[in-house]
């Protein structure tokens, strides 16, 4: 049994474990443990949200989540021998469930709160639970599958340093001036518009041993400057981060660049199981869980990673996938091209392409009884991109490929329970999470 470094309780609050988490990148928050090199140690981490969604049959907790807070992570954790410019080797000897919290969930966010993929086609919040079971799940929600997960951290990386934290927030605050103006950078005229960055914001920061929102929010001077500069969760970045790497499970490495003395790792947002990508904004099945580690240092080592920008921080980690993967031995494969929903023609557009493959396949599986709730193939072809999405056709307790006759199609059907008990109800998202004891 590896050595316990970070334990959590999912019946307590985020601001109330025995050792502080924290959801923001910074320098200045503080490690909460150190590790000798070559040490096996297990952390332990609470869902990306800090439990604000419930195992039960109504969305209202998803369509109305506070994303402020997100993510919540287990760290930092301070390496020993580790120094700026050197490479944080990290292996992943094991991963899984929480004992007692065997569940997890799937959900697409409200138009209103930021939406998701195809937002613009499916603006209401959903929910589907998971019941994690070995190394399968079943959802009462989507009945007639069943399939194994690949447990990965969503979230690992090690923090920034005051130089890389400036470059991220005057980059993406560059990025959402540009908004309403001929300025503003989109990924094409036919997705819906999202929030393009999140930049700093108090509001619901937990900053480790620094403390939290509620109790140093506007009472503590370096408090209030590390929330109003630290970088929000959301997106991956050269130190790692929000990557969502379904592979990055048992038997991975990853060697993370050191920005900081100790190198500061941190990681959460765990996932059972995920695709190439989560379309919904919240694809994957979020769980809490654990991970077991060893790190070990390659002095000097950042020099090796290709610095491509306009700063030697403009790096990025190497992932070395392990050898273990889910077996599926048939699948059934979605193609789209550079063309949209209005037919108009788009010239090697990857992201026209690739929604056009998911909602191809999200139209076809419809008809099999269920509701409607990636990979990039080619970009040579003038004028169109080609991108396709395959889905295993061993998840489905029936055969989901094209039928010889349509009567057949009708037939197929008959057994599968067609419930939306899961949809949220008309009406804007409010987010907003009483546990802040902010008014609406």
């Amino acid at each position: 049994m590896p050595k316990k470094l970070i334990s959590v309780d999912v019946k307590k609050l985020p601001w109330e474990q025995k050792v502080p988490l924290h959801n923001r990148w910074h320098p200045d928050i503080p490690p909460v443990v150190k590790v000798a090199e070559g040490d096996v140690f297990r952390v332990e981490c609470i869902d990306w949200t800090g439990g604000q969604i419930k195992n039960d049959d109504c969305s209202d907790d998803v369509k109305n989540v506070d994303l402020s807070q997100v993510h919540y992570l287990s760290g930092p954790i301070a390496i020993e021998n580790a120094e700026v410019g050197d490479l944080l080797k990290v292996e992943i000897l094991n991963l899984g469930c929480l004992e007692g919290d065997e569940w997890g969930f799937t959900g697409s966010f409200a138009q209103e709160n930021g939406g998701g993929f195809l937002t613009d086609h499916y603006p209401k919040a959903t929910k589907a639970i998971w019941d994690l079971e070995g190394v399968y799940c079943t959802s009462r929600h989507i009945p007639g599958i069943k399939f194994a997960g690949h447990i990965h951290p969503g979230l690992i990386g090690t923090a920034p340093s005051p130089e890389l934290l400036k470059l991220w927030n005057d980059r993406e605050k560059t990025l959402v001036d540009e908004e309403g103006t001929e300025l503003e950078k989109t990924l094409c005229g036919c997705l819906m518009t999202r929030p393009l960055a999140c930049l700093p914001e108090a509001k619901g920061a937990m900053l480790g041993t620094l403390g939290h929102f509620l109790d140093k929010s506007g009472n503590d001077e370096e408090w209030d400057r590390i929330a109003n500069e630290g970088a929000r969760t959301v997106p991956g970045r050269e130190n790692g981060g929000n990557c969502d790497i379904k592979n990055l499970s048992r038997g991975c490495t990853v060697y993370f660049p050191v920005f900081v003395d100790g190198a500061n790792l941190s990681m959460g947002d765990m996932h059972f199981s995920q695709g190439d990508g989560e379309v919904s904004f919240c694809g994957a099945i979020e769980m809490s869980g654990f991970i077991d580690l060893k790190c070990t240092v390659i002095k000097g080592g950042m020099k090796i990673l290709p610095v491509v920008g306009p700063s030697p921080l403009s790096v990025n980690p190497i992932f070395e996938i392990g050898p273990l993967e889910p077996r599926f031995s048939e699948w059934l494969v979605f193609e789209g091209i550079s063309v949209d929903e209005k037919g108009n023609q788009h010239y090697l557009d990857a992201t026209i392409a690739y929604k056009r493959a998911v909602l191809n396949c999200i139209k076809y599986i419809s008809q099999f009884g269920y509701t409607e709730d990636r990979r990039i193939s080619g970009i040579v072809d003038v004028p169109n991109a080609c991108a396709t999405l395959a889905v295993p056709l061993a998840i489905f307790d029936q055969d989901i490929r094209p039928p010889n006759n349509i009567e057949a199609l009708a037939m197929g059907i008959t057994h599968v329970d067609r419930r939306n008990i899961c949809m949220s109800v008309e009406g804007g998202a409010v987010p907003f999470d009483p546990r802040l004891g902010l008014p609406k």
